[in-house]
């Protein structure tokens, strides 16, 4: 359209110059060289400066560390930015095309989210820093802070699409949530400390005044059943403000050179008093080629045993508690399996949360596992459960060489 508008004109402007000042042919046509040549060079200069000024602001897009995606008006990829690559997995060409929903989880789905999505859009022609989670092609879901707007034709009058732009802050919720924890944490000392240094002085003396008058009892005569269950009961409230106070109190860890398969064997051996009359057998299967780690022994020793005695408490009937080792060229890995009721799937979110416990009154705390995440994570390390209803659960601790 420009080559035949600039023709056009030059017809125009070679009738013109003939008219108005007489000059021959060839002189005419040698000044619409000369102007044809400026009209190149400006046009010229104009495109470098257009393709400059697009390649800076595709070059922004593309290469943004936040994920742009644009849809069309059918809700379809049409761009696909390195950070939507590098963020959720997949290549350009296998989403190109794709509705959106693919991204949003199963259960945000069914919540509604892509219709609140869409609606929020269409009605206010933005969403800011809506916080949500996405699924990624591996299967991980990630937090994501969206913000998405509309893109209208030149007119600004009809839309034509949507501009998606999602920012990871999954690090970002995971540092919220540990300081969280350490409030609660901190919190829960001042109220347990409180609480203990009310009730030790009571609590003792009654455990002491029923503990002496026991001595002067039988087991068959009447009150002593009566007095074994003060004693019992005053016992386990005493180990329970002592197991908050200790979860309460900031971890000092004390690291040196640890044999882990000694401590596993050790924990095997002392766990007999565990199972008692239970007709549950303890399995080993060690590296030998385990290395030894810097850790603090007596840490991870509770670790262990922590998992190792609630497997064994699972068990209603005969089972399996398998304990194995293995290394890599950057972890040691510990797994305690077993073949007991397992978990409920409702309840896998749930177990490393202080004060959590499937176990009933009086049989524990809630505070076993916790601890034990607890404890990984100051090392460096990750604990990782995986279970199955009727078919038993696996956790597995890893924890880093060096």
């Amino acid at each position: 359209m420009m080559i035949s508008e600039l023709s056009r004109q030059k017809d125009l402007l070679r009738e013109k110059i003939k008219k108005d000042t007489g000059l021959q042919y060839q002189k005419v046509e040698q000044i619409l060289t000369d102007v044809d040549i400026c009209l190149g060079s400006i046009m010229k200069l104009m495109k470098d400066g257009k393709n400059a000024h697009e390649k800076f602001f595709s070059d922004i897009i593309l290469n943004s560390i936040d994920a742009i995606i644009g849809l069309d008006n059918n809700y379809r990829v049409f761009l696909w930015n390195n950070g939507a690559e590098k963020l959720f997995g997949y290549r350009k060409d296998e989403v190109m095309g794709r509705e959106f929903d693919f991204l949003i989880p199963e259960n945000l789905l069914k919540k509604g989210e892509k219709k609140f999505l869409i609606d929020e859009v269409s009605r206010n022609g933005f969403l800011a820093n809506y916080e949500s989670e996405r699924i990624t092609k591996s299967g991980e879901l990630v937090n994501v802070s969206i913000s998405r707007f509309a893109i209208y034709d030149e007119k600004d009058v009809n839309t034509i699409g949507s501009v998606g732009i999602l920012r990871d802050i999954t690090t970002v919720k995971q540092l919220q949530k540990e300081l969280r924890e350490k409030e609660n944490l901190a919190l829960i000392g001042e109220v347990v400390s409180s609480i203990a240094h009310s009730l030790s002085n009571p609590l003792n003396i009654i455990s002491g005044n029923a503990d002496y008058l026991l001595l002067n009892k039988k087991a068959n005569e009447p009150e002593y059943e009566e007095l074994k269950t003060i004693v019992d009961e005053t016992t386990r409230i005493t180990k329970s403000l002592r197991g908050l106070l200790n979860f309460s109190r900031p971890l000092v860890v004390e690291k040196s050179k640890t044999d882990i398969n000694k401590l596993v064997e050790d924990i095997v051996e002392s766990s007999k008093y565990s199972i008692g009359k239970k007709s549950v057998i303890i399995k080993k299967s060690l590296d030998k080629n385990l290395p030894q780690v810097k850790v603090d022994k007596a840490q991870i020793d509770e670790v262990i045993t922590n998992l190792v005695v609630n497997a064994i408490q699972a068990f209603t009937g005969p089972g399996e508690v398998r304990i194995s080792t293995k290394t890599n060229s950057s972890s040691i890995y510990i797994e305690v399996a077993d073949d007991g009721p397992g978990i409920p799937k409702e309840n896998l979110e749930k177990i490393f949360r202080p004060f959590f416990s499937s176990k009933g009154y009086g049989k524990g705390t809630g505070l076993g596992l916790s601890i034990v995440k607890r404890i990984v994570t100051e090392h460096g390390g990750t604990v990782i459960v995986r279970s199955q209803a009727g078919k038993g659960t696996v956790f597995t601790v890893s924890l880093p060489i060096k």
